[in-house]
């Protein structure tokens, strides 16, 4: 019979795993967010043009600002998920399922922490904004249509960080295991 015991992760442990979990996770609902993109008929890269606008980069910069943005602040979500769960002995990534499960509530936890006031406070007035300077406005139609498609966006948002969630806490599985050891127990 074998236990398993599990060398203390250092800080910088947590942090090497969370960039690898948090850049795993992005790029695993990159593929999906340009896919909503083609389904709603927008232009590739809209979401991430939508938050580099926000933040009122520039036409020409937009869509790498909202890029830069969505990939470093999923890897900030990583190495906080990561720091966590190896500093609390209850949330430690023990097992592939305990790994899916905080990160799907990690997932669910952003969505309702920073994507949805997000959403109600900066994006949807930004979009209501354009729409109301009329056909005329630069990006009119592709704001007429996200704002038209909120209710969709906001639950289908929830279902990317998810998703994401998911990815995070499968790598984070992967980064824990590496400090495990496989030792015979003496009886």
């Amino acid at each position: 019979m074998q236990s398993t015991r599990v060398n203390k992760p250092t800080l910088g442990d947590s942090v090497k795993a969370g960039i690898a979990a948090g850049q795993a996770a992005a790029w695993a609902i990159f593929g999906l967010i340009l896919a909503i993109d083609a389904t709603i008929v927008a232009p590739p890269g809209t979401f991430y043009k939508m938050i580099g606008m926000a933040f009122g980069q520039g036409s020409p910069a937009d869509l790498y600002v909202g890029f830069f943005l969505h990939m470093a602040t999923a890897t900030i979500i990583g190495i906080a998920y990561m720091a966590i769960s190896n500093s609390v002995k209850k949330l430690y990534i023990s097992s592939v399922f305990k790994g899916l499960g905080t990160g799907v509530l990690t997932g669910a936890v952003v969505w309702a922490v920073l994507f949805v006031p997000l959403n109600f406070a900066v994006m949807q007035p930004m979009l209501q904004a354009i729409v109301a300077q009329g056909p005329e406005a630069p990006l009119y139609e592709v704001a007429q249509k996200l704002v038209a498609l909120s209710s969709t966006i906001l639950a289908g948002s929830l279902a990317l960080h998810i998703v994401f969630g998911g990815v995070l806490g499968f790598i984070g599985r992967i980064a824990t295991s590496s400090g495990e050891i496989m030792e015979p127990v003496e009886h």
